[in-house]
């Protein structure tokens, strides 16, 4: 017996059939030039975390990439396809479940999309959401009659009682330990997994030939967060509790296993910082440990891209990094003087010395800087030379760069500032945009843009905000002239698409 619902229905027992989708960002973001290696890795993790509580896996689905003949058209295909397995479901007297993961970029897409399949099949279907974005106002989605189940904290512990119990809303946290740690990706039945894998294949990335990439976390928690501050604009729930790295054995076999059913030669490990500690020489001890228990237990040789903060990469832990299988780091360079640096909680770390040291033990550089906090009339003049002179030096060893405002992220430090700032000096047009998210539980593009513009014009009043715009351009274009990718939110430039 697979699942494990009784209710008085033809079939006695009736089999839960649940769809866990990631859908893609609105069509005002610009697709980004990685998109189909990057593949969602939480809807994989609810669909290991299904199968534990009824005996059978629902059907993982990223909306990015749904098949090769889906692209440019993953909306209809995905209603098609979901509306055809529904009702599917229900002629078998199954009960069809249908769940989203809800970030800052995609919300609005899900909730348009639980209100298309609610509005076709009504109580027959059930609905739900969870992710990073429902634990900063769950009453939107409580409130919302497309919606049946709100999940807000980690799935290990709320999907249970959802799914099994038809709780309305519930809110829990998994207590983890290195040997009892949070679930692993299950990419058994992921829509269209072979046909991503063989089309991400086909691509050059800087000098990376035949990446298949599968996604896991190692560690929960941020180091840096833990040992002194979240950054001001960061979003994510926990990374304020100490971080808690994987038991090494078991990290190793779930990579093991993932090369060999899938033929992965790429882990994308979306740790907020893989290594557990930011102090370099707990870092580099752990590393070596790391190495030891690899080589006792015969760890898979597979490249690694990996999160890092600037003040760990060091000469001797870049060239541990690179033995692990690093092969890419992001590195949030973010600021780009001291007073960015100190305004937005960074390291206060030149930003070459990182990129010396990946360059010189082989490791490539993905990196990003924010802009909106800590701004002067001097260092907003600046900011494109710093970019131009760091890829003219170090462009051998980046591979993108993103130039970003600095986003009002649902609750995030900025996000519970200015929502706070907005009340006590009563402006208006900020009060309405915060009192739109309440409402709707997500903001569209162009309110998260003039949300981002009113806190930098607040914030930053020494600076003219058409000064930031001017030299976030200028840095953009300095980017374009190098080797590098350049990212922002609503231009990206692309990988070249590979022959047929």
């Amino acid at each position: 017996m697979s699942s494990v619902h009784l209710f008085g229905r033809r079939k006695e027992v009736v089999m839960l059939r649940p769809f866990f989708i990631h859908c893609r960002p609105s069509a005002d973001h610009d697709e980004r030039f990685d998109t189909v290696m990057m593949m969602n890795g939480s809807v994989a993790v609810l669909n290991n975390i299904s199968r534990d509580l009824t005996g059978t896996s629902g059907l993982a689905i990223d909306e990015t990439w749904m098949g090769p003949e889906t692209r440019w058209q993953e909306r209809t295909a995905l209603l098609d396809f979901l509306s055809e397995e529904i009702e599917r479901a229900l002629a078998n007297d199954d009960e069809p479940i249908v769940f989203c993961t809800l970030m800052s970029y995609n919300a609005g897409n899900a909730i348009r999309l639980l209100e298309n399949l609610k509005r076709a099949f009504g109580s027959r279907l059930r609905t739900g959401v969870g992710g990073q974005l429902t634990r900063v106002h769950p009453e939107a989605y409580v409130n919302n009659p497309a919606i049946d189940h709100v999940s807000v904290g980690d799935a290990e512990v709320t999907l249970g009682p959802l799914l099994l119990e038809r709780k309305r809303f519930v809110r829990g946290y998994k207590m983890v330990t290195a040997v009892d740690h949070y679930a692993t990706p299950l990419y058994e039945n992921y829509l269209g997994l072979d046909s991503r894998l063989d089309e991400m294949s086909r691509y050059e990335f800087g000098p990376f030939r035949g990446i298949r990439q599968l996604v896991t976390e190692s560690v929960r928690g941020c180091s840096w967060a833990n040992a002194y501050k979240v950054c001001k604009f960061c979003s994510l729930q926990g990374v304020d509790t100490a971080p808690m790295f994987r038991s090494i054995p078991d990290h190793l076999r779930i990579e093991r296993e993932l090369a060999e059913r899938h033929g992965a030669n790429w882990i994308f490990d979306v740790s907020n910082l893989w290594l557990p500690t930011v102090n370099k020489m707990d870092a580099q001890a752990w590393l070596r440990n790391y190495l030891r228990l690899k080589e006792m237990v015969g760890g898979p040789a597979l490249n690694r891209y990996v999160y890092m903060t600037s003040n760990t990469l060091t000469p001797s832990s870049a060239r541990l990094l690179y033995q692990a299988g690093v092969r890419i780091v992001y590195i949030g360079l973010d600021g780009w003087d001291a007073a960015t640096n100190r305004a937005l909680y960074k390291p206060k770390v030149h930003a070459w010395k990182p990129l010396a040291a990946c360059r010189d033990a082989g490791i490539k550089v993905r990196t990003s800087t924010v802009i909106g906090s800590g701004l002067t009339r001097e260092n907003i003049r600046a900011l494109p030379d710093f970019v131009a002179n760091t890829l003219a030096e170090y462009g051998d060893t980046i591979l993108s760069w993103g130039n970003f405002l600095e986003i009002v992220l649902p609750g995030s430090e900025n996000w519970q500032h200015f929502e706070r700032e907005s009340e006590r000096h009563d402006i208006v047009e900020v009060k309405d945009i915060f009192r739109f998210f309440r409402e709707h539980g997500y903001l569209p593009l162009d309110l998260e843009d003039r949300l981002t513009e009113l806190r930098i014009r607040h914030h930053e009043h020494d600076v003219p905000f058409e000064d930031v715009i001017a030299a976030r351009d200028a840095a953009v274009a300095a980017v374009k002239q190098s080797s590098a990718f350049s990212v922002t939110i609503r231009e990206c430039e692309k990988l070249d698409a590979p022959p047929d």
